[in-house]
């Protein structure tokens, strides 16, 4: 029995691959700062371990007598430096990982991660990679596009003003990519990927304006949805207010610059793309998150 191990099993994609690697039949181990968060998986044979992606011990501890791990390093939108928050986990993983030279590693990237400025949040995956390649041979970067969850945080002001701000022109398109997806790439990379050093990109089966989100949105929620271009201050001082760090602000600014220019295109060796359109992610996971919003904000 393939013995695989997980990290961020409470998140979208580490959730949504965890579920399928069970079903699957593989032995699984999680790493979770908060086991109770993981309970469903452990009633189905999951086995959890308490620990957090900071400390060795805990890193360590999942991988011990794993075949293969998922390494996803989560975004702490409260860093003072976002940049260093990656590098620190990445040299946990890597000192960890280098004293298990057989476990294969797939490694949530992102596409641009090959760029080392100028594309914000990225830059820490950029560097992230180069410390997990120096730290073992068998290594896949699963390169990310857009994630289409990204228009959840947008929710409170679709419900309180029918808009999505942003600074990236409403024309800008991206293949943007559902969580679940990404999931499935990864379960595959983990089940039946190859042994030596691979970077491939995972998009969406559509290029898809900004614009025609909103419209999709409007179509699926029977409410009007605009796509708004504001100005970096705006949408800076509507981050803070959302208790984002400045740092992180800012990065994120950055992004949105490198996406509105263009700059964030798979160069990868291969490619992976998923399934589900934006059309069909608005009518099995936006409309129902924002009738739970609707709800609270009532």
């Amino acid at each position: 029995m393939m013995r695989i191990a997980v990290t961020t099993p409470t998140g979208h994609i580490g959730h949504a691959l965890a579920d399928r690697l069970l079903t699957q039949g593989v032995e699984l181990t999680v790493l979770a700062r908060h086991p109770e968060k993981a309970s469903d998986l452990a009633r189905l044979g999951a086995r959890v371990i308490r620990g957090d992606q900071t400390d060795a011990g805990s890193v360590e501890s999942l991988l011990n007598g794993a075949d293969a791990l998922f390494w996803l390093a989560p975004v702490d939108v409260a860093a003072t430096n976002l940049r260093e928050h990656y590098n620190r986990l990445a040299d946990v993983a890597a000192r960890a990982i280098s004293r298990y030279p057989d476990v294969r590693v797939v490694h949530l990237s992102s596409v641009g991660a090959e760029l080392p400025d100028g594309t914000g949040p990225i830059k820490g995956l950029h560097d992230a990679e180069a410390k997990l390649n120096a730290a073992t041979a068998n290594i896949t970067h699963l390169r990310a596009n857009y994630f289409m969850e990204n228009v959840l945080t947008s929710l409170p002001t679709i419900v309180a003003q029918g808009a999505i701000f942003s600074t990236v022109p409403g024309n800008v398109t991206q293949p943007q990519v559902a969580t679940r997806d990404i999931a499935a790439a990864a379960e595959e990379l983990l089940l039946n990927g190859d042994r030596g050093r691979h970077v491939v990109d995972i998009f969406g089966p559509e290029d898809i304006s900004f614009n025609q989100v909103a419209q999709t949105l409007s179509e699926v929620l029977a409410v009007s949805v605009a796509h708004v271009q504001v100005q970096r201050e705006q949408l800076r001082a509507g981050l803070l207010a959302a208790g984002v760090s400045a740092d992180v602000a800012d990065q994120l600014l950055e992004l949105y610059d490198a996406i509105a220019q263009g700059r964030l295109h798979g160069v990868a060796e291969s490619g992976r793309q998923g399934k589900t359109t934006f059309a069909e992610f608005a009518r099995q996971v936006v409309i129902r998150a924002y009738r739970h919003h609707t709800a609270k904000a009532g």
